[in-house]
């Protein structure tokens, strides 16, 4: 983890320093239109994974330790008996970079709407409609596809809107 974490503060490290200086990373309007579909797509696929626990939809539109990555993180929900339910309502393009033409770097602002369900009788456990992210994800041009090699969120919203349904109290007294 510390090491996909050092290549991911590496790599931004390397691409401020090549925006501010030598390169121009602006993309021409074919790359930014290939690399904001290969984004919305990984993120729509990893709607999918989480929602089925499983790493099948991503394993053709990611790579490496970004595969591995999410793979962790679904083993880790199944292994506290909980599954996500989780649809992307938005995503903001805020930066897009491209290096060289095969490596890209863009910034994100997702909205999210997540639910938490128990994954063995499938009671709902929490819910936040509007969970705001902002990313940074990776790409690679591979084979004339652009392949996402890492996200990494880096911020999220302040504070917590999960709500948890506690129902309705039984007996005569909660009438």
């Amino acid at each position: 983890m510390v090491a996909v974490r050092t290549v991911l503060v590496v790599t931004l490290g390397l691409g401020i320093l090549v925006s501010s200086g030598c390169e121009d990373t602006t993309p021409g309007i074919r790359e930014r239109i290939a690399v904001e579909q290969a984004v919305s797509t990984y993120l729509q696929a990893l709607t999918e994974a989480y929602s089925n626990l499983s790493i099948e939809p991503i394993e053709d539109l990611a790579m490496g330790s970004e595969v591995q990555g999410v793979r962790k993180m679904l083993r880790g929900l199944a292994g506290t008996g909980d599954r996500i339910e989780a649809r992307l309502l938005s995503v903001d393009f805020t930066r897009i970079d491209v290096f060289r033409e095969i490596n890209a770097t863009v910034a994100t602002t997702e909205v999210w709407d997540v639910t938490q369900f128990d994954a063995f009788n499938g009671r709902e456990k929490g819910r936040n409609p509007t969970s705001i992210q902002d990313s940074i994800i990776q790409l690679r041009l591979i084979d004339g596809r652009w392949m996402v090699t890492g996200r990494r969120v880096i911020g999220q919203e302040p504070r917590s809107r999960w709500k948890v349904d506690q129902g309705q109290p039984e007996g005569p007294e909660a009438q």
